[in-house]
Order: structure tokens, then C-alpha cells, then sequence
């Protein structure tokens, strides 16, 4: 009589599962995981798209101080002799309501002043000219705190009458 031969790996289970009954859940299991990795990516985008934007604004500002420079210097050379004896000078304190006179230099310094303060955030600026140099600093500064610095920013600009 001869002996059945069992196959060397034959298991024989008392309960068999069914194949899909284990694998249930799984796919829902990736779906989590793939919503995570989204949704991590997607926050990345935000705060990408957040720090851009801060950047775009402090270029502005930094654009703006340099249309301010530039406007000032222009209206300083229409008024060359009372520019280099000093009359345009002005301190950073100094606020627009600070000119009151009818002069030229008087006017043109509280309008360009008021622009400073509307087109800046607490903005401030100084003119200081050298009569025997004849060299014109001019020094616009803001606060940028938007874009995550501690400190005012300051455009400065020198030329010459």
C-alpha cells in the first residue's frame, strides 16, 4: 500500500477568509495618506503665495521712495539758489503740517512730505544740503514689518545741485 505524499507546504487553516474581506479598508487606508500629502503640500503653496506677496509689497514701497527721491530732487532744481542756501532742509521728524509758510520751499516740502506719509507706511524723510558742496541727502525711511523685518527700511540717495 502506498502512503499519500502531501505536498512539503500544504497549511491547512480550520477557517479560510475570504480575499477581498482582508483587503478591505486598505483603500481607504491610501486615500488618507494621499489627502495628508496633499493637503501638507497645499500649505506650502499658502504660505509660498504669502511670502510672495510680502516681498511684492516691500518692492513697491522701495519703488516708491525712489519716485519720491527723484520728485523732490526735481522740484529742488526749480529752486536751485534758495536749495543751496539751505532752505529746503528738513528733518526726519518733521511732519507735513510742520510747513506752514508760502514760500516755494515751503509748499512744495509740505506737499512732498504728505506724499511720503500717504504713500508709505510711517514714512518719514530728510533733506540736508551741503551749500559749499553743493550735495543733496536725501533720506526717505518706512516701516516694512510685512515683510518680517525687525527694523525700519531707509532708501538714501546723494547727488549734487
Amino acid at each position: 500500500m502506498k502512503k499519500a505524499r502531501m505536498p512539503p507546504f500544504t497549511v491547512v487553516c480550520e477557517k479560510s477568509v475570504p480575499l477581498r474581506r482582508a483587503q478591505s479598508g486598505v483603500s481607504l487606508l491610501e486615500v488618507l495618506v494621499s489627502i495628508l500629502i496633499l493637503s501638507i503640500g497645499l500649505l506650502g503653496l499658502a504660505g509660498l503665495q504669502t511670502r510672495a506677496l510680502a516681498y511684492g509689497q516691500s518692492a513697491l514701497f522701495r519703488s516708491q521712495a525712489t519716485i519720491l527721491a527723484d520728485d523732490i530732487l526735481d522740484r529742488m532744481r526749480v529752486d536751485r539758489a534758495n536749495a543751496l542756501d539751505g532752505s529746503w532742509n528738513t528733518a526726519v521728524l518733521d511732519s507735513a503740517a510742520s510747513f506752514t509758510g508760502s514760500a516755494l520751499h515751503d509748499t512744495e516740502r509740505r506737499d512732498w512730505k504728505e506724499q511720503v506719509e500717504d504713500w508709505l507706511p510711517m514714512g518719514q524723510a530728510s533733506i540736508v544740503v551741503d551749500s559749499v558742496s553743493r550735495e543733496v541727502t536725501l533720506t526717505i525711511q518706512w516701516d516694512d514689518t510685512r515683510r518680517g523685518a525687525s527694523d525700519d527700511q531707509q532708501f538714501v540717495t546723494q547727488t549734487q545741485l
